[in-house]
């Protein structure tokens, strides 16, 4: 069943299956406007100043670092009912932004300026809650991902993406280039060649151009948890 909000005349649809509800501090969102941002766009690239709030109501934002080398980590993905901690980060700090942000596919997003913003931060206790709740979501994550990379052999990490990917694909064919899961992962596509060839040699995967299909799924799952 669809469910419809009314904002000063903006209509906001929640379906079955949106993956957020509509926050305490709606209220807020009446003083913003709503921006659609095509599929590629760079919405942040290193050093830029932040000059706005955005939340997500459609579609997905990548947000990526990049090395001195070009190799690039994923950071986080913001999705619908999410936001940008590092563009929080510099909206209170004024500082420049620290990654590169882009729109992994066409994105809608409610956008409050910078003195929107800070009205919202001065006047709503449930605005800050919610920056406060994904301050200390994304920290968590980012912990995580620290010990990741730092710790775990890139075959589980490799093991651990892959089965993610076939989670959401339900089993079937992922497209996707061994350049993109070195971007993912922050290492190289040779290193995710030689792995995912290693991996078809333990008959966990079949591997064709730019696909990856699933052969065994509690051999993956076995290589994952180790």
């Amino acid at each position: 069943m669809e469910q419809t909000f009314h904002l000063h005349g903006q209509l906001l649809q929640k379906d079955h299956q949106a993956e957020f509800e509509l926050p305490l501090w709606a209220d807020i969102l009446a003083t913003a406007h709503r921006k659609n941002i095509p599929k590629g766009t760079y919405l942040l690239r290193e050093t830029e100043q932040c000059s706005s709030f955005m939340w997500l109501l459609e579609g997905t934002v990548r947000v990526y670092k990049n090395s001195e080398t070009g190799r690039e980590i994923t950071l986080y993905r913001i999705k619908p009912g999410e936001l940008c901690v590092l563009s929080l980060q510099c909206l209170l700090g004024g500082k420049g932004f620290p990654a590169v942000a882009v729109a992994e596919t066409e994105v809608s997003a409610f956008v409050l300026n910078k003195n929107e913003f800070d009205n919202a931060l001065d006047e709503s206790k449930p605005f800050r809650d919610y920056l406060l709740k994904e301050l200390s979501k994304r920290l968590s994550e980012t912990v995580q991902l620290v010990s990741n990379v730092t710790f775990q052999r890139l075959e589980l990490r490799l093991s651990c993406l892959l089965g993610q990917l076939f989670t959401e694909s339900n089993g079937s064919e992922i497209q996707i280039t061994h350049s993109e899961i070195a971007h993912e992962l922050g290492t190289t596509r040779e290193m995710v060649s030689r792995t995912l060839k290693a991996l078809e040699a333990r008959d966990c995967i079949s591997l064709a151009r730019g696909s990856i299909y699933l052969v065994s799924d509690d051999t993956l799952k076995w290589f994952a948890n180790r």
